[in-house]
């Protein structure tokens, strides 16, 4: 075997990959594509009581913690401006639309260290855990601006208002 003939191998290995892993995301996608109608998009009027900037890393389903949610602002990492309204949270991402996650979403929060393609100190990253329509759902974020406790108090001080 001479040097063109293996790489024109390796080149037909890296197509058949590339071909496979679209294949995967766009499967995903259509999995999830029915979940989009559950976000709300309209975002409430008040003003915010808070606010934190930070990364947001990855939404996956609560059982399944290695399966990313792929549709709209759910699906890659950006950073992230999440806003306290007594209604709920503001998710809003660089390029997509911002959608509210609701106070009666069954919301709960607590300090993480993996998920899915990441993997941070201990306590470094916050998982919130609320329903996106029928669907359980764990979000997980790196804070910037703050410690992550303090994202961890601001989510549990809205589901304290449900109760």
């Amino acid at each position: 075997m001479n040097q063109e003939q293996a790489g024109l191998i390796m080149l037909a290995v890296a197509v058949v990959a590339l071909g496979l892993v679209a294949w995967g995301w766009s499967n995903r996608k259509r999995k999830h594509a029915d979940w989009a109608q559950h976000l709300v998009t309209q975002i409430p009027t008040s003003i915010p009581t808070s606010s934190l900037e930070g990364l947001y890393i990855a939404t996956t389903e609560e059982s399944k913690p290695l399966e990313r949610i792929a549709f709209g602002p759910l699906a890659f990492r950006s950073k992230v401006g999440l806003f306290f309204h007594p209604e709920g949270i503001v998710f809003d991402a660089p390029g997509s639309s911002p959608f509210l996650i609701p106070t009666s979403a069954d919301l709960q929060a607590g300090l993480a260290t993996w998920t899915i393609d990441r993997v941070v100190e201990p306590g470094g990253m916050v998982m919130i855990r609320w329903s996106l329509g029928p669907h359980q759902v764990d979000s997980y974020f790196r804070v910037t601006d703050s410690q992550p406790s303090a994202l961890v108090d601001a989510v549990n001080q809205l589901r304290e208002l449900v109760r």
